[in-house]
């Protein structure tokens, strides 16, 4: 379907082209988020080219946009669908815009072309599922929470950037009994994967792993298993950390960051201490190749506490987002 711009001399819109494009969307990506408080910001063009290859669903001859100024980029929007394991079929639309060109009526452009391209789409798709449209916003995008909540969005959860910001009195936390870290090996990769995948089955927003999620786990641009930190028992993988280093973004930022991140816990092995012992030993890792601080991302509203549990690890709340949903309306019939 067309999108209605905003009557802009030189203004338009086009699918994504070659791969040139992968560094436009990584610029605009990190103008957005600097813009909105996040000085640090770091994307690459292989960060960007990884992430589509591997999204499953998301065609960008397609389900892509940018917006362009005289043939310049200044927004992009990208849409793609998939199935929650126990909710509804999510639509999901996300919107950049440059800061220079906020509030001329692109947003509102993109979200109403994303919305329609999503609808006829779904004209396809049988399904018994409930329908939804779904999004993100940063804390410090006020702006876009505005234009959602105006068309009808609505809050449903939140997600948190969180910084500890040193590597100092890192607890001693010993692993439960019976439990034990061994060195990763290439032929542990699939059965780490899987035992990852179905800790998280119980997650708000599970959904069924794919090949191409399988893909986007071996192709990770800074995996690095030395880091790692898994708990086995006997021959099943129990709990894991896979930590790893940017070292693009510390070069732009001039500083020694490790992220601590991709944390699960088998669920039968939950409250023993175990996400604790292995974060601990994680950021020790981090400590010894030369970082001074520990990053990662969680969702705030966790039923098992992590949110908590990394405060209590002493890390710090540094950026926080809200997602956002709304039902199809009219509902979208199943064909």
């Amino acid at each position: 379907m067309d999108m209605y711009l905003p009557d802009i001399p030189g203004m338009s819109s086009r699918p994504f082209g070659d791969e040139n494009d992968y560094q436009a969307v990584a610029d605009l990506v990190v103008a957005e988020a600097r813009a909105d408080g996040q000085d640090d910001a770091v994307v690459t063009a292989e960060d960007v080219e990884t992430t589509y290859r591997n999204t499953e669903h998301m065609d960008l001859s397609r389900d892509f946009r940018f917006v362009e100024v005289d043939g310049a980029a200044v927004a992009y929007v990208t849409t793609r669908w998939w199935d929650e394991v126990e909710g509804p079929r999510i639509y999901r639309h996300m919107c950049k815009v440059a800061p220079q060109w906020r509030g001329r009526g692109i947003g509102t452009a993109m979200l109403e072309w994303a919305r329609g391209h999503l609808a006829e789409r779904a004209e396809t798709h049988h399904t018994d599922r409930p329908r939804v449209y779904r999004t993100d916003v940063d804390q410090q995008g006020a702006d876009g929470a505005v234009l959602l909540e105006a068309a009808g969005y609505r809050a449903i959860q939140h997600s948190a950037g969180l910084v500890r910001p040193n590597l100092d009195d890192i607890p001693q936390a010993p692993l439960p009994d019976g439990a034990e870290v061994r060195p990763v090996t290439e032929d542990q990769l699939r059965a780490i994967y899987e035992a990852d995948m179905e800790a998280s089955r119980d997650h708000w927003g599970f959904s069924e792993p794919t090949e191409k999620d399988w893909q986007a786990f071996l192709e990770f641009p800074y995996r690095d298993e030395s880091l790692w930190k898994v708990a086995w028992h006997g021959n099943r993988v129990i709990g894991q950390v896979r930590s790893f280093i940017n070292e693009v973004e510390n070069r732009q930022n001039d500083r020694k960051r490790g992220w601590t991140e991709f944390i699960s816990t088998a669920r039968d092995w939950r409250g023993r201490g175990m996400a604790t012992a292995l974060i601990c030993a994680s950021m020790r890792e981090l400590k010894a190749r030369g970082m001074e601080q520990a990053a990662l991302g969680v969702h705030v509203e966790n039923p098992h506490g992590a949110y908590r549990l990394y405060q209590g690890l002493g890390f710090e709340v540094d950026s926080f987002g809200t997602i956002y949903e709304k039902p199809f309306d009219p509902p979208t019939q199943a064909v």
